[in-house]
């Protein structure tokens, strides 16, 4: 009997010691749906419908817009290889980069658009720390961390504006630089 006993404490001690726990759900602020980090050990995924540069995309416009958009003090650093923050178009979107300087940091600033008729889709934990649904049904997912920030615009009009910046900026900078009408399909 002492055998017995002694080998289900032995278990229920090891099984303690490699049980792994699951973390709680995580819920984000402005999300329906969150997908929780133990449901993201994989994701298979399908583009369904149109995600693609818009028709008649003007780059020199956006690219424009995109300057525009940057705060006041901004310094767009000289790249010898490509024009920095000029958006290039690709079979799924179009994309801008380029090095910033902002109070004196330095750091990267990526942009993609593309246009798509899918709504934004859940929350995936670890990617998004907010949602804000705007009036107009404009949603923006907000992240941010000691790395950087980025925030994507999923406009009514189709417009899907991400845009990932290192700490040079603020979430709030970012927010307004994904925000601007001039990077949208219809401007």
């Amino acid at each position: 009997m002492a055998v017995i006993v002694g080998t289900v404490a032995a278990g229920v001690v090891v099984a303690g010691l490699l049980h792994d726990p699951q973390p709680a759900a995580v819920s984000i602020p402005g999300c329906e749906e969150v997908v929780q980090p133990e449901d993201m050990q994989r994701i298979n995924y399908a583009i369904v419908g149109p995600d693609s540069v818009p028709v008649g995309f003007d780059a020199a416009a956006k690219s424009a817009a995109l300057i525009q958009a940057l705060p006041a003090g901004t310094t767009v650093v000289p790249d010898a290889m490509f024009p920095p923050l000029t958006f290039d178009t690709f079979d799924t979107g179009a994309t801008a980069y380029g090095r910033i300087a902002l109070g004196g940091a330095v750091g990267d600033l990526d942009v993609m658009l593309s246009t798509s008729d899918q709504p934004a889709g859940p929350c995936f934990a670890g990617s998004v720390d907010e949602r804000r649904t705007l009036n107009d049904g404009t949603v923006v997912d907000v992240r941010s961390s000691e790395k950087g920030s980025r925030v994507e615009v999923y406009a009514t009009d189709g417009s899907h504006v991400d845009v990932s910046a290192d700490p040079v900026l603020t979430v709030q900078q970012v927010t307004d630089i994904a925000m601007t009408p001039g990077l949208r399909e219809n401007n």
